[in-house]
């Protein structure tokens, strides 16, 4: 009897494990938004851009996401969205205060660290994309420094 109960914890962890965060397929940030990629997990590297303004929002009925570029370069031409959950543990943005600065942005890798604007990552997530409405951007699942 006990060693059945053993093996079903065993397959439980194994599955809780296998269920967990997508691997994304390795891709350049150039060709992160081709229409072959929609709907896929994709990994990217690149830089975090905040916009002019970082709008949050659960518009989807799902988690609050605050909606960032995503550049091959501080202020580089090639980008894409990156929709980043608003929280407080790893793979976060905490929430923006009231007439917030850059400097207020506080981000956080996979491991809970903080991480700036200005350092590369790898983000991994889900790929939305229509481009008759010229619509790119990931929802981010993870982000590693």
């Amino acid at each position: 009897m006990l060693i059945k109960f053993v093996v079903l914890i065993a397959i439980v962890l194994i599955c809780a494990l296998a269920c967990g965060t997508p691997q994304g397929t390795p891709t350049d940030l150039a060709n992160a938004c081709g229409v072959d990629n929609e709907k896929k997990y994709l990994e990217v590297s690149g830089y975090i851009v905040a916009r002019s303004s970082v709008f949050c929002s659960n518009i989807g009925g799902g988690r609050l996401e605050c909606g960032f570029d995503f550049s091959d370069a501080p202020g580089g031409e090639k980008k894409m969205g990156a929709e980043i959950e608003q929280g407080s543990g790893a793979n976060t943005i905490d929430k923006l205060p009231s007439g917030y600065k850059k400097e207020d942005i506080k981000l956080r890798d996979n491991t809970g660290n903080a991480i700036s604007l200005n350092d590369k990552v790898k983000v991994t997530g889900k790929m939305s994309i229509e481009p008759k409405m010229n619509v790119c951007f990931m929802q981010v699942e993870k982000i590693e420094k």
